[in-house]
Protein backbone atom coordinates (compact mmCIF):
# COMPACT_ATOMS: atom_id res chain seq x y z
CA UNK A 1 0.00 0.00 0.00
CA UNK A 2 1.18 3.16 -1.03
CA UNK A 3 1.84 6.01 1.37
CA UNK A 4 -1.04 8.63 0.53
CA UNK A 5 -3.10 5.30 0.50
CA UNK A 6 -2.24 4.09 4.03
CA UNK A 7 -2.62 8.03 5.22
CA UNK A 8 -6.44 7.94 3.91
CA UNK A 9 -6.62 4.65 5.12
CA UNK A 10 -5.44 6.26 8.71
CA UNK A 11 -8.11 9.38 8.14
CA UNK A 12 -11.05 7.60 7.38
CA UNK A 13 -11.04 5.55 10.08
CA UNK A 14 -11.00 8.53 12.33
CA UNK A 15 -14.58 9.44 13.17
CA UNK A 16 -13.79 13.50 14.00
CA UNK A 17 -11.73 13.54 10.87
CA UNK A 18 -14.54 12.60 9.28
CA UNK A 19 -16.88 15.03 11.12
CA UNK A 20 -14.78 17.79 9.47
CA UNK A 21 -14.96 16.60 6.26
CA UNK A 22 -10.93 17.04 6.10
CA UNK A 23 -9.70 15.78 2.46
CA UNK A 24 -6.21 13.85 2.48
CA UNK A 25 -4.61 16.35 -1.14
CA UNK A 26 -1.66 14.70 -0.63
CA UNK A 27 1.25 12.60 1.80
CA UNK A 28 4.84 11.50 1.23
CA UNK A 29 7.83 11.20 3.19
CA UNK A 30 7.75 13.89 5.74
CA UNK A 31 5.35 16.39 4.26
CA UNK A 32 1.13 15.77 4.08
CA UNK A 33 -1.45 18.02 3.07
CA UNK A 34 -5.13 18.52 4.05
CA UNK A 35 -8.09 20.29 2.97
CA UNK A 36 -11.50 21.47 4.59
CA UNK A 37 -14.53 23.11 2.92
CA UNK A 38 -15.80 25.79 4.92
CA UNK A 39 -19.32 24.92 5.95
CA UNK A 40 -21.98 27.51 8.07
CA UNK A 41 -21.11 25.45 11.49
CA UNK A 42 -17.72 26.71 11.04
CA UNK A 43 -18.05 30.44 11.97
CA UNK A 44 -17.60 31.83 15.35
CA UNK A 45 -19.90 34.96 16.13
CA UNK A 46 -17.53 37.66 13.93
CA UNK A 47 -18.48 35.51 10.88
CA UNK A 48 -14.68 34.16 10.96
CA UNK A 49 -13.57 30.56 10.85
CA UNK A 50 -13.15 29.38 14.54
CA UNK A 51 -9.75 28.80 15.77
CA UNK A 52 -10.70 25.77 16.92
CA UNK A 53 -11.55 24.02 13.52
CA UNK A 54 -8.31 25.82 12.23
CA UNK A 55 -6.44 24.14 15.26
CA UNK A 56 -8.23 20.90 14.54
CA UNK A 57 -6.86 20.94 10.43
CA UNK A 58 -3.41 21.95 11.58
CA UNK A 59 -3.37 18.99 14.05
CA UNK A 60 -4.21 16.55 11.12
CA UNK A 61 -1.29 18.12 9.03
CA UNK A 62 1.04 17.71 11.86
CA UNK A 63 0.32 14.21 13.21
CA UNK A 64 -0.07 12.73 9.46
CA UNK A 65 3.09 14.37 8.43
CA UNK A 66 5.18 12.92 12.00
CA UNK A 67 2.88 9.47 10.65
CA UNK A 68 4.96 9.37 7.56
CA UNK A 69 8.46 9.23 8.74
CA UNK A 70 6.87 7.34 12.38
CA UNK A 71 4.78 5.20 10.91
CA UNK A 72 0.57 4.95 11.05
CA UNK A 73 0.75 4.76 14.80
CA UNK A 74 1.19 8.35 16.15
CA UNK A 75 0.12 10.69 18.61
CA UNK A 76 0.50 13.85 19.04
CA UNK A 77 2.32 14.77 22.38
CA UNK A 78 2.30 18.84 21.93
CA UNK A 79 1.48 21.50 19.97
CA UNK A 80 0.64 25.18 19.28
CA UNK A 81 -0.68 27.47 16.83
CA UNK A 82 0.03 31.52 15.49
CA UNK A 83 -3.19 32.91 14.26
CA UNK A 84 -2.04 35.60 11.92
CA UNK A 85 -5.24 36.40 10.72
CA UNK A 86 -9.29 35.85 10.07
CA UNK A 87 -9.83 32.95 8.19
CA UNK A 88 -13.08 33.87 5.62
CA UNK A 89 -12.58 31.94 2.48
CA UNK A 90 -14.94 28.99 1.79
CA UNK A 91 -11.85 26.64 1.96
CA UNK A 92 -8.81 25.84 4.24
CA UNK A 93 -5.30 24.14 3.03
CA UNK A 94 -3.23 22.72 5.94
CA UNK A 95 0.76 21.77 4.63
CA UNK A 96 2.39 19.74 7.68
CA UNK A 97 6.62 19.02 7.40
CA UNK A 98 8.93 16.87 9.33
CA UNK A 99 11.69 19.78 10.59
CA UNK A 100 13.24 16.69 12.56
CA UNK A 101 12.47 12.62 13.49
CA UNK A 102 14.09 10.48 15.54
CA UNK A 103 13.09 6.76 16.28
CA UNK A 104 10.46 7.98 18.53
CA UNK A 105 9.31 11.38 18.11
CA UNK A 106 9.20 13.61 15.18
CA UNK A 107 8.58 17.92 15.19
CA UNK A 108 6.54 19.14 12.94
CA UNK A 109 5.76 22.47 11.55
CA UNK A 110 2.74 23.73 9.36
CA UNK A 111 0.24 26.09 7.71
CA UNK A 112 -2.94 26.74 7.44
CA UNK A 113 -4.24 28.77 4.21
CA UNK A 114 -7.94 30.56 3.27
CA UNK A 115 -8.90 29.83 0.09
CA UNK A 116 -11.24 31.99 -2.03
CA UNK A 117 -11.87 32.11 -5.88
CA UNK A 118 -8.51 30.95 -6.75
CA UNK A 119 -6.36 32.70 -4.43
CA UNK A 120 -4.70 31.87 -0.63
CA UNK A 121 -3.98 33.84 2.45
CA UNK A 122 -1.65 32.35 5.67
CA UNK A 123 -3.81 32.43 8.29
CA UNK A 124 -2.42 29.84 11.01
CA UNK A 125 1.27 28.58 12.05
CA UNK A 126 1.97 25.80 13.76
CA UNK A 127 4.59 23.62 15.51
CA UNK A 128 4.23 20.36 16.97
CA UNK A 129 5.69 17.24 18.41
CA UNK A 130 4.66 13.95 17.18
CA UNK A 131 4.89 10.38 18.87
CA UNK A 132 4.99 6.65 18.09
CA UNK A 133 1.84 5.63 20.03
Amino acid sequence: MDLKALAQKVAQAQPFTRHLGAELLEARPGEVAFALEVRPEFYQHLGMVHGGVIAALLDNALTFAGGTVLGAEVLTVEFKVNFLRPAQGSRLRAVGRVVHAGKRLAVVQGEVFSEEGGGSRLVALGQGTISKA
